[in-house]
C-alpha cells in the first residue's frame, strides 16, 4: 500500500492535529528572571493594530472530564470562592494598569475555566471589575463559561443583570455511552433546564460539541448536530477536534483498554468534513476558531462584537491578552507570560504582591510571525496587507512564505481578492495548517509539549502515577517524569 493511500481527503496529511491549545507554546527558559520579564511587560509598545482582550480563569470545576486540557489546575475548594474573585480582580489590576493599552478599548472579555459558575455570588466581584475598567463600552463582547450540572438560576440572573454578551457551555457529546467514556454525567437533562433559565435573555448561547471521542461515530456527529441546530435557543455551536496531547487522563484510559480508542484518522477527517459542511448548509457563519453562528438568530448588532478569542490565545504579535488566574497566558508583544497552575501557590503568589509567574514557562520571544501560523484559528482571514508587512520586517521565512503558497496551490488556502482565507478543506486540517506555518523551533516546542502529555499519561498505564487532576500540571511535569521513571 503506497504513502499516497493514507494520505487525508486528497489532503498532504496523514491525521488530523495533536494539538489544540499549545500553539503558543515555547521553549522553556531556565535563565528567566523577574526583572527581566517586568522589564519586557512595561517596554510591550501599543502598535497600530494592537487590540485589548482579557481572560480570566477560574480553575474550579466539579467534573474531571478525561478530554480536559486545563484538568492541572482545577479545584474543588470552590469555598473559597470569594477569596479568589478578590484576588482574581488584584492581578486583573495591576496587569491592566501596567499595559501600554490601559485605558484603551477593551475589545473582548472571557471568563472561563473550570466552571466560572462555581464562584456563586462572587461572580458579582468579577463582573463589576471588568466592567469598571475605562475601555469597557457597548463594543466589548462579554462571555462567560457554566457547566450544565452545576450552574444556579442565580448566576444566570447575575449575568443577565450585567450585560453578559455570550454564554458557553459544554455538551460535548449527547450519547450517553460516550459521556461516560469522557467521565461525563451520562444524562443531559441539565441542558434544558439551563436553556430554560436563560430564556432568550442573553444575546448569545453557545454550546460546545466534540468529534473523534472515543467510542463515536459519523452518525452520532450528525445527530448531535441536528439536535443543537434546532434548538431555536441555542445560536452558536463551537465544535472541537478531540486531542489526547493536552489530556493524560485520556491517554493512560485508552492505553489501558478501559475506554476504546478514538476513531480512525479518516473517520475523524469526515467527522469535521461533515461538522463544517452542515453549518455552511444552514447558513451559519464562521465567528470563531471552531465556533459558528446563526445569524438570522443574532443581532447584526451583536454578531459584530463576537470577537473569536475562544482559543485562550492572542491572534497578533501586536495583540495585548491579558490573562489572569492560574493557569492562563497572557501574551503582549514581545511577552509570553504564564500564570502558575496550581492555585493555592498562585493565591499565595497575590496576596503576598508577588509575581504569581511561572518564570521557566515565560518568554521575552519576539513572535513577529504570528499573524501568519494563527491565521487559519481566526475567522476573519489574513490580510495580504499584514502578510507584505512581515514580509517587509523579515519576520518570515523563506520556508514559511514558500508553505503558504503550497498551501493556497492545494487547495487548503484561498487567495482572495485583498486576503487569505481556509477553504472548507483548510478548515477541517487548522490544526496541521498552524503547525506547518511556523517555524521549526516553534514546531518542535509544540510537539516537546504533547509528548510529555503522552509520556504522564503512559505512568498511569504504568501504574507509576495516579490519574488525578496534578498530573496535568505541566509545571511539575519533569518533577513526575523524573519520580515515574526511577
Amino acid at each position: 500500500m503506497t504513502d499516497t493511500i493514507h494520505r487525508l481527503l486528497g489532503t498532504r496529511y496523514v491525521g488530523l492535529a495533536r494539538n489544540t491549545i499549545d500553539y503558543w507554546m515555547q521553549p522553556d527558559d531556565p535563565t528567566m528572571t523577574e526583572s527581566r520579564l517586568m522589564s519586557a511587560i512595561d517596554r510591550a509598545p501599543a502598535l497600530p493594530h494592537s487590540s485589548l482582550r482579557l481572560y480570566l480563569h477560574v480553575p474550579f470545576c466539579a467534573q474531571r472530564c478525561r478530554f480536559c486540557a486545563f484538568s492541572g489546575g482545577n479545584s474543588l475548594d470552590f469555598r473559597q470562592a470569594e477569596r479568589y474573585a478578590a484576588l482574581l480582580v488584584r492581578q486583573l489590576h495591576f496587569m491592566w494598569g501596567r499595559s501600554a493599552m490601559k485605558g484603551r478599548p477593551i475589545r473582548s472579555v472571557n471568563i472561563g475555566g473550570g466552571s466560572p459558575d462555581l464562584l456563586g455570588p462572587s461572580i458579582e466581584t468579577v463582573l463589576g471589575a471588568v466592567r469598571s475598567l475605562a475601555g469597557f463600552g457597548d463594543d466589548t463582547e462579554l462571555a462567560v463559561e457554566m457547566t450544565l450540572s452545576t450552574v444556579k438560576p442565580e448566576f444566570i440572573e447575575t449575568l443577565v443583570a450585567h450585560g453578559v454578551t455570550k454564554v458557553s457551555f459544554g455538551v460535548q457529546s449527547l450519547d450517553a455511552t460516550v459521556r461516560r467514556y469522557m467521565r461525563q454525567p451520562t444524562t443531559t437533562k441539565h441542558l434544558e433546564r439551563v436553556l430554560r433559565w436563560i430564556d432568550g435573555r442573553i444575546p448569545v448561547v453557545n454550546a460546545d460539541l466534540i468529534t473523534g471521542l472515543p467510542g463515536q461515530t459519523r452518525e452520532d456527529v450528525a445527530d448531535d448536530l441536528d439536535v443543537l441546530m434546532a434548538d431555536p435557543r441555542i445560536n452558536a455551536i463551537s465544535s472541537y477536534l478531540l486531542t489526547a496531547g493536552a489530556a493524560p487522563a485520556l491517554i493512560a484510559a485508552i492505553e489501558a483498554g478501559t475506554i476504546p480508542p478514538p476513531p480512525p484518522p479518516l473517520e475523524q477527517a469526515l467527522m469535521r468534513l461533515g461538522t463544517y459542511g452542515a453549518f455552511r448548509r444552514a447558513g451559519w457563519v464562521r465567528r470563531g476558531t471552531n465556533t459558528y453562528v446563526n445569524p438570522r438568530g443574532i443581532a447584526a448588532a451583536i454578531v459584530s462584537k463576537l470577537a473569536g478569542d475562544e482559543c485562550i490565545g492572542a491572534s497578533d504579535y501586536e495583540t495585548f491578552l491579558l490573562a489572569v488566574g492560574p493557569q492562563a497566558i497572557a501574551s503582549l508583544p514581545g511577552v509570553r507570560i504564564e500564570n502558575l497552575v496550581d492555585i493555592e501557590a498562585w493565591c499565595a503568589a497575590v496576596e503576598r504582591d508577588a509575581l504569581p509567574f511561572c518564570l521557566p514557562k515565560c518568554s521575552t520571544a519576539h513572535q513577529r510571525d504570528m499573524s501568519l501560523w494563527t491565521f487559519p484559528l481566526r475567522w476573519e482571514g489574513l490580510p495580504h496587507a499584514r502578510v507584505a508587512a512581515m514580509k517587509a520586517s523579515g519576520a518570515l521565512s523563506r520556508a514559511q512564505i514558500e508553505i503558504l503558497d503550497a498551501l493556497v496551490h492545494e487547495g487548503l488556502v484561498v487567495d482572495g481578492p485583498d486576503r487569505y482565507a481556509l477553504s472548507l478543506l483548510g478548515e477541517v486540517f487548522m490544526g496541521q495548517l498552524v503547525r506547518d506555518l511556523k517555524t521549526d523551533s516553534a514546531r518542535a516546542a509544540v510537539d516537546a509539549y504533547i509528548d510529555e502529555g503522552a509520556a504522564l499519561g503512559h505512568l498511569v498505564t504504568l501504574g507509576r502515577a495516579h490519574d488525578v487532576n496534578p498530573l496535568n500540571n505541566r509545571q511539575l511535569a519533569k518533577l513526575s517524569l523524573d519520580d515515574g521513571g526511577a
